[in-house]
């Protein structure tokens, strides 16, 4: 491997930042803003989930039918 991917001295030679000076900066930032949840979005959210679900019901019942056999007795009557 390269030595030179091993090379630190740009972080010794930089200047040493004050650790105050730090913590007061991330104080003055302001915290992230807190996402909206309405009645509107949470009833969104559950139908698409609802809908995925009743997809993976109808292919878990539809492979049952084929492995059963009902799905090709029902093709032949």
């Amino acid at each position: 491997m390269n030595d030179h991917a091993y090379d630190i001295s740009y972080l010794l030679d930089s200047d040493s930042v004050d650790a105050s000076e730090l913590v007061s900066t991330l104080k003055k930032a302001s915290p992230p803003a807190k996402p909206t949840v309405t009645l509107a979005l949470v009833q969104d959210t559950m139908a698409r989930e609802l809908l995925q679900a009743a997809a993976v019901h109808d292919a878990l019942v539809q492979q049952y039918l084929r492995i059963s056999g009902v799905a090709s007795a029902e093709r032949n009557t």
